[in-house]
Order: C-alpha cells, then structure tokens, then sequence
C-alpha cells in the first residue's frame, strides 16, 4: 500500500480515518452485505494497556492514536500511572488466510502524551490519590485530549464539566518510522456555540476535506474546505463552507440551528470513508454504550442523502466496569478498493488484583459480497 498523503504532516491529524477516491456518481442506495468475518486477536502493545486507539496511514506506516494508557506488568496488574493519550505505530495486518495478531510498537517508551494540554488547562503533574499523569486534573478531573480538532471538555468520570469550544492540532514526523509530534496550533478554532467540525469524523476527495462534527442530539453536520496544499489551508476560516438548510454556505451557523441536522446519522464514535466498490459515502459507528454493534450507513454525497443504518456485526463484549465501546473503522488498514474493511472495539475486564480495567481491543476483518 502507498501512502495516501504527502509525507509527513497533518493539520489536526485528519487522516485519521480517512481514504481518497475517484469520482463518484448518484447511483441507488447501497445495502451492504457480509460475504465473511476473520478474527485477528487482540491488538498487541507490549507492557501497555491502552484504550479506544484509531488509525491513520503515516508515510509506510500506520499511526495508532489511543486514549487512556497505563502500564501493563507481566503479572497481569495494571500500573497506576495514567496517560490521557498516546501513539504507537504498526505495519499493516496479515492475510485473511493467516490472520497473526497485530503488534503495536511504542518506540518512545511509556508516558509521553501525544496532545499536551494547553495553557489555559490544569497542570501536568499533581494529584492527590496516587492515580495520575499527563492528561489528569489534580483535583480528579481530566480533559478529553485524544484525537484531531479536539472538543475542550473537561470531565469528572463520564459528566461533562465544562465545554469551552475545539482546538487545532498540528501533527509532523521528519522521516518514516518515527512516532511524530503534536502541538496546539489553533487554541479554540471552532467556539463553543458552534459545530465542532472535524472531531467527529472527516473524508477528504475531490480536492476537499469534509468536516464532520455533532450536534446537540448527537447527530452529524458537516462542513467543507478546499484544500490548497498538505491540509495547509485548515487554518484559514475563509476557505470553509457549511452545509445549512439544503446548501452550502459561508457563514458559520450556531450548534442549535436544525437546519444543520443529516437525517440519520449519529455522533456515536463513528469513521466516515469512501468505497470505490459502492461508489459511496460510508459511515460505520456504533449504537451507544454498552455494547459492541456495528452500523453502517451509505450516502451518494458526503453530505447524503444518508441510509437508515444497520448493524452489520456484534462483538464480544466485556466484565469490567464498561463491558464493551468505541466502534471503530480502519479504512486505511485496507487496500483501499472498499472490498473490505477492518473493525475494532475496546471491551474490559479486571486486573488479578481486581481493581483496575484491563482494555482489550480485537481487530476483525469484514469482507463485503
């Protein structure tokens, strides 16, 4: 497989998810079938136990970007030690006809955090019960700082504290095989009264990124840019458009504008990409907490008509305290010809001492008729 991007940069890390293809057509609805499912184990990131990781073609590489990460001892204990994210990378999976579990290396060791905070957040060091680390609050809550156009939320357990809008990363590497860097490049690019688009899901084709972002009811909208160079322009406002009441227009709406709404979609942990086999948009997320069903949805444009979505898959779940979540695609784990796709999801149990979740992530193979 060839890279999909130039090497070796990214605003926002976009290319999370996110494949080109050619042009497409308005073909009939698509309803996808499963001719096959392989199973690959779970993902391998050794002395690591690591939470909800997405994945992204990087040079020759895959770039893994996971959330919560602590240490994993040979005794099956987990460290108390947490990270609030991290990468790792990988090559890609083995044949369906020797499917040989995938291994994930972290080359800079344990602790680094990939998305630092940013300065109007707490400070990196210091809380009070002993379970801590880049990424938590010393007063026990924490930021969610994980992925790409990131919503600054800050959290205590799963309640959302406070919302105060989404933020602009900016992701490089110098050469292959190098875990890249991450830095804050737009403190606040979308406020809190508007779509946070980009952090839900994202396509890029024919020359645009399409920006995907939820709404109040947890629903999508989506935006566009015209691309000028390698994701450059992102950061420029005025190359963005929005699609309100049936059209593409300039001015940014608020979050609460119904006109933005896609008829059946949703914001529940999807990946949006594009099949040259359906000549289409597709969508694949799950239904909610807490179990691991798979949906997927099509669409003739990226910003639909979309399919009432149906579940394609179910997977095994956990014991742990959240049994099983975070439905995630891996278009660039493929050959990029929509034949197939390849799936994951993090489903717990308790360490041998009975205290902390164990994360668990098997990577499955689905092959469409």
């Amino acid at each position: 497989m060839t890279p999909r991007f130039f090497p070796y940069s990214a605003l926002a890390l976009i290319v999370c998810g996110t494949v080109l293809g050619a042009p497409s057509d308005d073909r009939g609805r698509i309803i996808p079938v499963v001719a096959s499912t392989t199973t690959y184990g779970d993902l391998i990131d050794p002395g690591l136990n690591r939470d909800s990781c997405s994945s992204t073609l990087w040079a020759n590489d895959v770039l893994w970007v996971c959330r919560d990460t602590q240490q994993a001892f040979a005794n099956g204990s987990i460290g108390t030690h947490l990270v609030a994210n991290t990468v790792s990378l990988s090559g890609l999976p083995s044949a369906p006809s020797n499917p040989i579990q995938l291994v994930l290396s972290s080359p800079q060791g344990y602790g680094p955090i990939f998305y630092a905070f940013e300065a109007d957040e707490c400070p990196q060091e210091g809380c009070g019960d002993g379970v801590c680390g880049p990424g938590i609050c010393g007063d026990g809550t924490r930021w969610v700082n994980a992925y790409g156009f990131m919503a600054k939320q800050r959290l205590l357990g799963l309640s959302v504290v406070n919302a105060t809008g989404y933020s602009l990363y900016h992701v490089t590497s110098q050469r292959p095989g190098v875990i890249p860097s991450a830095k804050m490049h737009i403190n606040a690019f979308w406020s809190a009264t508007q779509i946070g688009y980009g952090s839900a899901a994202s396509v890029v084709r024919n020359g645009f990124a399409y920006l995907y972002g939820a709404t109040p009811d947890r629903k999508l909208a989506v935006a566009r840019a015209a691309l000028t160079g390698l994701l450059s322009s992102l950061e420029d406002h005025k190359i963005y458009e929005y699609y309100v009441n049936g059209t593409w227009a300039r001015t940014p709406p608020v979050n609460t504008d119904p006109t933005i709404v896609l008829p059946n979609t949703s914001a529940v942990q999807g990946t949006m990409y594009w099949s040259p086999k359906w000549q289409s948009y597709v969508w694949i997320g799950g239904d909610g907490f807490p179990n691991a069903n798979f949906l997927i949805s099509t669409a003739p444009k990226p910003e639909g008509p979309w399919s009432a979505p149906q579940q394609f898959y179910s997977g095994v779940v956990g014991n742990g305290t959240l049994a099983a979540y975070s439905a995630v695609a891996h278009p660039d784990l493929t050959d990029g010809t929509g034949n197939y796709i390849f799936i994951t999801w993090t489903k717990t149990h308790f360490d041998v001492d009975g205290i902390f979740n164990v994360y668990e992530q098997p990577l499955v193979r689905v092959d469409w008729q």
